[in-house]
């Protein structure tokens, strides 16, 4: 980066490359595997099916719901208002398992709670 004598404007090439240029600053492509059998098909859509509805009762739900239903599963000690979403992903993608590859990100949810579950 350059600074403009004088004018404390820097100048160079990150002030044009931006996401919205279409410069090298945007995000590369996802690569999305292409040849799905049937029942991989079927349980990535079995999946998406059961997150989404999961997050519809999750929005839903107050406060003090979430918290009563913790309560309920005598898990109080174990709330943590900023895992309950990741949690509550990980007991979806164990009842309804996505296929090999399809999130990998999946199971850096799982790992932190397996023990709590």
């Amino acid at each position: 980066m350059e600074k403009q004598a004088g004018s404390g404007i820097e100048t160079g090439k990150a002030a044009e490359d931006t996401p919205s240029s279409g410069g090298a600053a945007a995000p590369p492509p996802r690569r999305r595997k292409k040849d799905w059998t049937p029942e991989e098909r079927k349980a990535a859509d079995e999946f998406i099916a059961a997150v989404i509805a999961d997050y519809h009762v999750y929005v839903d739900m107050t406060e003090e719901d979430i918290v009563e239903e913790y309560r309920r599963a005598g898990k109080l000690h174990m709330y943590d208002a900023e895992t309950v979403l990741q949690k509550r992903m990980a007991r979806v993608a164990k009842k309804h398992p996505p296929p090999a590859g399809f999130y990998p990100t999946l199971e850096e949810y799982y790992k932190p709670f397996e023990e709590e579950d």
